[in-house]
């Protein structure tokens, strides 16, 4: 076996989920080229919008760039998840990880915390980052509050959804 796929195995194994995949993800490992264009596609229409640009050709051409790096690094992952899925198959360790998903805890209160902290951080920075483009206020104490207003509408979300669902 190449070193890289070992790396590519020893992390899976560290950073995996425990958890077998979702249709989803079964589904964009299968067609990684579709994924790809799809998703370059929606972040150069989405990125040109956000910077107005649909009349200026450069920033048309930037943004076409900047979403076809982005389609294939979804196009990357996608061949991936499908040479993963491909290696798990042949060796039979669905069914260990099954198994091992049936019997996983909960995260635990540090990681949950450590996860909100992390997504607080990255949707104040995004709000940081459109302030000056979407007329918002700008400054380290807005932007900290926006993300945390928009954590808290998630976490609201997350937690009414888990309910209904029981």
């Amino acid at each position: 076996m190449r070193r890289w796929e070992k790396a590519l195995l020893a992390v899976d194994r560290v950073l995996g989920t425990g958890e077998p995949p979702s249709r989803l993800e079964l589904a964009a490992a299968r067609h990684p080229v579709r994924v790809g264009v799809t998703s370059g596609t929606v972040m150069a229409v989405l990125i040109a919008a956000a910077l107005s640009g649909f009349d200026d050709p450069v920033i048309l051409f930037q943004t076409t760039l900047i979403g076809a790096g982005f389609g294939l690094l979804a196009w990357a992952a996608c061949r991936n998840a499908r040479w993963l899925h491909a290696y798990y198959m042949r060796t039979g360790r669905y069914e260990e990880v099954r198994q091992k998903a049936l019997r996983a805890k909960p995260l635990s209160r540090r990681a949950m915390t450590l996860q909100m902290l992390g997504a607080w951080a990255v949707t104040s920075g995004m709000f940081w980052l459109i302030a000056p483009h979407k007329d918002l206020p700008r400054g380290w104490l807005w932007s900290p509050a926006f993300g945390a207003g928009l954590l808290a509408i998630c976490c609201a979300t997350t937690w009414l959804m888990q309910k209904l669902s029981r």
